[in-house]
């Protein structure tokens, strides 16, 4: 008798027990799966570069990496290598953050040159 009541559930609940987890259980995967996803970019208005390297800036004492997509601009909006920055400068800054990593600029655009800049190399 208890065979044929389990029997009974399990035929009459398993479809709609089965949907729910689906139905229910997709999104939270997909965001336990979306853990390692890059957030949206940010900017930083008016940013203090105090210092440049090989691979990226320093602003308030955080790195943040610069590649070969990144778009450095001028004062005068025209494109320059990294290394043609002068530092320190104020720049409009806009990034990326990437979970366990240091952010990585999108866009750097000099808005101010400071009376001790100069060109490192």
């Amino acid at each position: 008798m208890a065979e044929k009541f389990v029997k009974t559930i399990l035929d009459g609940l398993l479809g709609p027990l089965l949907l729910l987890l689906i139905v229910f259980g997709s999104p939270v995967l997909a965001l336990c799966m979306d853990n390692n996803a890059e957030d949206k970019g940010e900017t930083i208005e008016s940013a203090l570069i105090k210092d440049k390297g090989d691979y990226g800036i320093l602003i308030d004492g955080r790195q943040y990496r610069v590649n070969e997509s990144t778009l450095v601009l001028d004062l005068l909006g025209k494109k320059i290598p990294l290394c043609d920055l002068p530092v320190p400068c104020e720049a409009l800054v806009e990034y990326q953050r990437i979970k366990g990593m240091d952010p990585v600029c999108l866009r750097i655009e000099m808005r101010r040159l400071l009376e001790d800049s100069k060109d490192k190399e």
